[in-house]
């Protein structure tokens, strides 16, 4: 096998244990390092590439080589940078994964982690929604519509008659219709049961939280990277648990 289709099998490899299907929707690069290359403070050479990244979505940059130690940084709008060698322990892969906070065009530095060193490398470029959220099948009956405006609050009591969940938890779920880029901070609070709350997208991905808020009550702080219709669902930990809540959505 020819030395960059090393490099590219190590990055597929990676790509599809780390981040699946992020190779076939990503774009790929193949570079090379060289001692005329801008260096970075520290004299280790590095090429620049950019990639547009959407608030809330997760950014993955991948970079192998075998000819040198790869040294990968990413660096946000802002100047915020996060930075990786080694990854999974692998001498021959660098790889960040990254929830962006915020939107734009973000930088993304090949390098290696000593001076002087050079070759041929791949890089992988992708962004795709967030994975820190799980998938539910749950279908979500919805009350009403989460009152318009920057804060909010919706008083409500979890009671006999209300939906259930499969876990026999009562629920009220309440709808918000937001576009992709939105921050939401959401908080359930009740004095007569431990406050459960989930927060749905339109493909089904689930946000949850049970003492975010301290003592408790819940709380969900979220960039949201999918526009569309979500569902608050106001929940109790337990089965069977009723009593007053107040939902709290801040825009």
């Amino acid at each position: 096998m020819s030395p960059i289709l090393r490099i590219l099998a190590l990055a597929a490899a990676f790509a599809s244990a780390a981040a699946p299907g992020a190779l076939a929707q990503s774009t790929v690069r193949t570079g090379s390092l060289a001692s005329s290359d801008t260096q970075r403070e520290t004299g280790e050479s590095f090429d620049e590439y950019t990639l547009d990244v959407g608030i809330g979505k997760e950014v993955i940059a991948i970079l192998s080589a075998v000819d040198f130690d790869p040294y990968l940084i990413v660096i946000s709008p802002s100047g915020e940078q996060f930075e990786n060698d080694d990854y999974a322990d692998s001498p021959s892969v660098a790889m960040v994964q990254e929830i962006a906070g915020e939107g734009g065009t973000w930088r993304v530095h090949a390098s290696s982690y000593e001076s002087g060193e050079t070759g041929d490398y791949a890089l992988v470029l992708t962004t795709r929604q967030r994975t820190d959220a799980s998938l539910t099948s749950e279908a979500f009956t919805e009350k009403g519509p989460v009152p318009a405006g920057p804060t909010a609050t919706i008083t409500g009591s979890l009671e006999e008659g209300d939906p259930v969940r499969e876990d026999g938890s009562y629920y009220e779920g309440w709808g918000i219709d937001v576009a992709e880029g939105d921050h939401l901070v959401l908080t359930l609070a009740s004095p007569d049961f431990d406050a459960y709350l989930t927060f749905v997208s339109p493909s089904s991905r689930t946000y949850d939280d049970d003492d975010g808020a301290g003592n408790t009550d819940s709380r969900i702080d979220l960039v949201v990277d999918e526009a569309g219709h979500w569902t608050v669902v106001a929940n109790s930990l337990r089965a069977g648990d009723s009593g007053s809540y107040t939902l709290t959505v801040e825009r």
